[in-house]
């Protein structure tokens, strides 16, 4: 199955939202950013590669610590975000499924909630395994299943009882690597060892119950693809629905919604 539309609609929407990123998904996401750190036991001197660096904060704190980051990001704006922030450190466009790095030249590889976009997983492990030298460490963090995540089964329980998905092109599975036993099994099969998962309490926090539904819009790229292929009445009764649901974790006008996520980490054999 081709997912060529897909990868097209989401370098198109992230590129879009690198100047948000920081006011909106970056709430969220750098929530799983020590863990990512201390799963690599980043430290002084540590070469580290940051994979879907987006506007490069994942990198920004293995500097601060004393590593030597790089991030790549396939979103242009992204890119020249990170290097306005991070001016002192490099950045650049690149693909995790055909990384321009010589082999073994990382000491550590990190990708902060880029898996589940890739649209060949076994690929890019492939390609963090071949650019880490031996001994080296690989983690990313992913989302828990839908089961488990207060805030996905509100969103997309009312996207999938509403919306027609014959009607979005088709996309890698969000949640498959959601599955711990799947996640741990494709690092393995892609030559890591030692492989760890540590849970990461991620909350998504909104400053107005009233404004969820289009701050979430803006915190993805994958929900507004669906959404804008749906009709109005549709998109109506989605929002009514996420509404009355999420309802539930607002207080004081404010929402604090569990989203909980986790990291994988694993070591390429010496």
């Amino acid at each position: 199955m081709s997912f060529e539309e897909f990868r097209r609609q989401e370098l198109e929407g992230w590129d879009k939202r690198a100047v948000m990123y920081e006011g909106l998904t970056a709430r969220v996401t750098t929530q799983a950013i020590p863990a990512l750190l201390s799963g690599v036991r980043a430290r002084v001197g540590l070469q580290i590669l940051d994979i879907c660096t987006g506007p490069g904060f994942a990198a920004g704190a293995a500097d601060a610590i004393g590593a030597t980051a790089k991030g790549i990001d396939f979103a242009p704006s992204m890119v020249e975000v990170a290097r306005q922030r991070f001016s002192h450190l490099e950045f650049r466009q690149g693909d995790a499924l055909a990384l321009e790095e010589p082999d073994g030249s990382y000491d550590a590889v990190i990708c902060n909630f880029g898996v589940f976009h890739f649209t060949d997983p076994k690929l890019a492990f492939g390609e963090a395994y071949r650019v880490l030298r031996p001994g080296g460490r690989y983690a990313f963090s992913q989302w828990s299943q839908p089961n488990e995540s207060p805030l996905f089964t509100c969103v997309f329980g009312a996207i999938m009882k509403h919306a027609d998905m014959t009607k979005v092109p088709p996309s890698p599975d969000a949640f498959s690597f959601s599955d711990h036993e799947t996640c741990r099994a494709s690092v393995v099969a892609a030559g890591f060892s030692d492989v760890k998962i540590i849970p990461v309490p991620s909350v998504f926090h909104s400053d107005s119950a009233d404004g969820f539904w289009e701050e979430f819009l803006q915190f993805s790229v994958r929900t507004p693809i669906i959404m804008d292929q749906q009709s109005e009445t549709v998109r109506s009764a989605i929002k009514a629905d996420i509404a009355a649901a999420i309802s539930k974790f607002e207080s004081g006008g404010k929402l604090a919604v569990p989203m909980p996520s986790f990291v994988v980490t694993a070591i390429k054999p010496v």
